[in-house]
């Protein structure tokens, strides 16, 4: 017999008390919310030593996701090695006493995690956690598949689910492609998509390009923007490039999700689509094949009020919102990569920087407005769309 309900709730309820996702999470509502901690959920996973269950638990009507392992207590401490953290403590499983602890700490059960995830379609040899938002774990599967596994929950369908399995039906194939999703009585618990292993981030591209450029030792103190491109790191077809994935993307969320109409001062500018809505060089991976979008804002601790069990409403938006997100983020790691310099040449460093962004976002726009179709979301040229963007990136930069 796997340990009963109450023994879990004993346990994972003063574990969730000392985690800082949960903390963070319940920091934004009135302690009264802290009233009634309950079981919502439980299914047991792997029955036997070692065991696992999932637990989700309620407090007032906020859910959150804890996965348990349990295993005989003298076998345990080497399974879980420096994750002493982990440990929730001591219960009885109907033949004696069990160490439990978080399963993610467990690379045998979380491997197996990945067969209940996918209801048995996948399996994997080997499991690692890597280091993720508070509000999931996230861990990689035989460096092939990548799963989030969900703390903080939502109803589902989940934001960054449905944008992905949406985009995935009507043919955008440039995402990390999802895999499976586990769902139980309302809640999405877990995402498995793909993994690259040889990705990389837009913004670590972006920085080695800045760096060769601000590396350079050049007597003219008045480097025109073409010379700009002249850096061994010049990052600007790359970028293009992105632009031309960016409009793709919009015409694929048009597709997936329709058009609106845009009212007021934004009636000009075109239709209003569902904007991906936190696009910047964290969101967006180089790989062998060309660019993917990684991921979609999804993280219920970042930005997000009222009542955690509404679902909030999907958000409709002109497409330069996300085209500015996108040069905001240039600018952003621009200034990041003047502030490393030393203060003797951050003045020549910041004119450089200023170069390298207004380079790389005329050619991400180039990239955007020249792929087929995109004119069906904008009604705007180009010196209109680059207006706008400015305008945009301006009100974002006042509002941090």
């Amino acid at each position: 017999m796997p340990p009963s309900p109450s023994a879990f709730a004993g346990l994972v309820i003063p574990y969730l008390q000392r985690q800082s996702w949960f903390l963070a999470d319940m920091s934004r509502f009135d302690r009264g919310a802290w009233a009634t901690f309950r079981i919502a959920d439980l299914e047991i996973l792997l029955d036997g030593r070692p065991g696992m269950a999932s637990v989700v638990v309620a407090v007032g009507n906020r859910p959150f996701h804890v996965l348990v392992g349990w295993r005989d207590p003298t076998l345990a401490p080497a399974v879980l090695g420096d994750h002493q953290g982990a440990v929730l403590g001591m219960c009885d499983d109907g033949s004696g006493d069990v160490l439990c602890y978080d399963a993610l700490a467990d690379e045998e059960l979380s491997a197996g995690l990945l067969a209940v995830a996918s209801a048995g379609y996948e399996s994997a040899r080997r499991a690692r956690l890597v280091q993720s938002l508070v509000s999931h774990a996230s861990l990689v599967y035989d460096e092939r598949l990548f799963m989030k596994s969900y703390r903080v929950l939502e109803p589902a369908p989940r934001p960054e689910i449905e944008l992905m399995l949406r985009l995935d039906e009507v043919g955008f194939k440039h995402t990390l492609r999802p895999v499976a999703r586990w769902e139980r009585n309302g809640w999405d618990l877990a995402l498995v998509r793909e993994y690259i292993p040889g990705a990389v981030e837009a913004r670590l591209l972006a920085l080695t390009s800045l760096r060769d450029l601000l590396g350079r030792s050049l007597d003219d103190e008045q480097m025109k923007l073409e010379e700009v491109g002249g850096a061994g790191g010049d990052l600007s077809s790359e970028v293009r490039r992105l632009g031309e994935l960016t409009a793709g993307l919009h015409l694929a969320l048009a597709e997936a999700f329709g058009v609106r109409p845009l009212v007021g001062d934004e009636a000009s500018l075109g239709v209003a689509i569902r904007v991906h809505g936190d696009y910047h060089l964290r969101r967006v991976f180089r790989t062998d094949a060309g660019w993917i979008v990684a991921g979609f804002g999804d993280d219920p601790l970042i930005g997000k009020v009222g009542d955690p069990m509404t679902r909030p409403e999907p958000r409709f938006a002109s497409p330069l919102e996300d085209l500015a997100d996108l040069s905001y983020s240039l600018r952003q790691v621009a200034a990041e990569a003047v502030a490393a310099q030393p203060a003797v040449t951050r003045v020549r460093a910041e004119r450089l920087a200023k170069s390298w962004e207004r380079r790389n976002r005329g050619a991400f726009l180039s990239g955007y407005l020249g792929v087929d179709g995109i004119n069906r979301l904008m009604a705007v040229d180009r010196s209109g769309a680059a207006e706008a963007i400015k305008v945009l990136v301006a009100r974002r930069a006042t509002a941090t």
